[in-house]
């Protein structure tokens, strides 16, 4: 019963199911898996078909491609309450990239069928469910602009003031995963990333310890940023 009580509480307080009734959470609940993976462990392989909804409860996965020469591209990072499969899903498609753990991580897989039957009969859970891939759509789309048209220094400005934004405007931060991961992800190489935060600490803009960002002077890294 703990073990249905505990699927209960993840899946109330995902928006997708955040307004469904306790007896329904709990019909959906005794179908779900919780399921703990090691840390770097392939969930997902590129071509692989997925056969549910997941929700990461706990550690980190990349999205990511590799290269015929073995050079690998992060396209994205999934944080704790973060979900993926659900364009693969309703698509009936294979998955376009690699998932993988970066941490220890706790994933619950919901049964496909399952999601497919709400969004047939629960109008509120399509329409979150639309929104949540339209939001994900124009995020895909900034970051390509991002990455065309914006500097090494200016991709990573921009990450930290976005990751500001997103923690109620805090000037200090904590870096979500190792450099080498977030330099794929802002398409630069790890020596580039490096350079660039020697440089906007030669400049007394922020300061690095570790995974800890302080921004000394958010505005003017605002300012670097429109330049």
């Amino acid at each position: 019963m703990m073990y249905i009580d505990q699927i209960c509480g993840i899946l109330s307080s995902f928006h997708l199911f955040n307004h469904l009734t306790n007896a329904k959470l709990k019909r959906i609940a005794k179908n779900c898996q919780l399921q703990e993976f090691p840390k770097n462990q392939i969930i997902f392989g590129r071509h692989d078909i997925a056969h549910g909804f997941y929700i990461l409860v706990k550690g980190q996965l990349k999205l990511a491609v590799t290269s015929p020469h073995g050079v690998e591209k992060v396209i994205d990072i999934i944080a704790p309450g973060d979900s993926f499969g659900e364009a693969t899903l309703l698509l009936k498609s294979k998955f376009p990239l690699c998932i993988e753990t970066t941490t220890n991580a706790q994933i619950l897989k919901i049964p496909g069928e399952i999601i497919i039957n709400l969004l047939d009969n629960d109008a509120l859970t399509a329409q979150k469910m639309l929104k949540k891939m339209s939001i994900h759509n124009h995020q895909l789309i900034n970051s390509i602009e991002k990455l065309s048209l914006q500097s090494c220094t200016q991709r990573f400005i921009g990450y930290l003031l976005q990751m500001s934004v997103d923690f109620s405007c805090t000037k200090n931060l904590q870096l979500p995963t190792n450099r080498r991961i977030l330099a794929s992800l802002l398409n630069l190489s790890p020596e580039t990333l490096s350079r660039t935060i020697k440089k906007l600490e030669a400049a007394r803009l922020i300061k690095v310890k570790g995974k800890n960002v302080t921004l000394i002077d958010v505005a003017e890294l605002q300012s670097n940023l429109r330049a």
